[in-house]
């Protein structure tokens, strides 16, 4: 998956300031990140192995990552390590971490991007099927269970036509296909049942004998509605 990249301004600055008792480098591009190794560590498993282990990194005060975004890797320092309490992750930035958290294992962080994807997508109305599944198949490949509750929750307000002639419907598990289908199955059901109860409660009004020809008809309707 391909994140997007987002500008924001001074985004990288502001970062700089707020990591407290740095010892340790990180070089992105053309910018560099201090911050404290042990509070790396403790938050990806990653980076612990990298600097404690039999890799050329172990002993070094500083490391290079030259093919990572700067404006990426800084939102995601922001939203990881200690300094930035309370700051709020907007949808944007969460899309464009998520590789990052992914990579390096910060739970924490992980955990953040989920919430915060889930509740953008409770927010949303998608105007076709493409979006929609496009985020299931992140939600899918991140492995984000509540991401991908709230799309699988959408996904089944919308026809099976309407999903199936997105882009890249086929590339969705066939576990995920399997649920959207189900949960659509019973809302569906749940629509005819209370539709034929209502239905029923109009005939109530009519006189007797106009009662008798119509229980017939509705009657054979509810059967080949319920498939009965």
């Amino acid at each position: 998956m391909t994140a997007k990249r987002i500008k924001t301004e001074n985004v990288v600055e502001e970062s700089k300031p707020a990591f407290q008792f740095t010892d340790f480098i990180i070089k992105v591009g053309n910018e560099k990140f201090y911050v404290n190794k042990r509070q790396l560590m403790a938050e990806s498993p990653v980076f612990l192995a990298m600097l404690t282990g039999n890799f050329k990194e172990k002993d070094t005060r500083e490391i290079d990552l030259p093919e990572k975004d700067p404006t990426a890797f800084s939102h995601f320092l922001r939203h990881t390590l200690p300094g930035f309490k309370g700051l709020i992750l907007p949808e944007k930035t969460a899309h464009l971490i998520l590789p990052l958290a992914h990579e390096y294992q910060t739970k924490t962080t992980l955990l953040k991007i989920d919430e915060a994807l889930a509740a953008s997508v409770d927010k949303k109305e998608y105007k076709n099927g493409n979006e929609l599944v496009a985020e299931i198949l992140e939600a899918e490949f991140y492995e984000r269970p509540r991401y991908l509750h709230a799309c699988i929750k959408k996904a089944y307000t919308h026809s099976y036509s309407e999903l199936s002639n997105a882009l890249k419907f086929d590339c969705i598990s066939s576990d995920t296909k399997f649920t959207v289908l189900s949960k659509r199955c019973e809302k569906l059901e749940s629509g005819i049942s209370q539709y034929l109860y209502e239905l029923k409660n109009i005939t109530k009004s009519l006189c007797y004998n106009c009662k008798l020809s119509q229980q017939g008809r509705i009657n054979e309707a509810a059967n080949a509605l319920l498939g009965k």
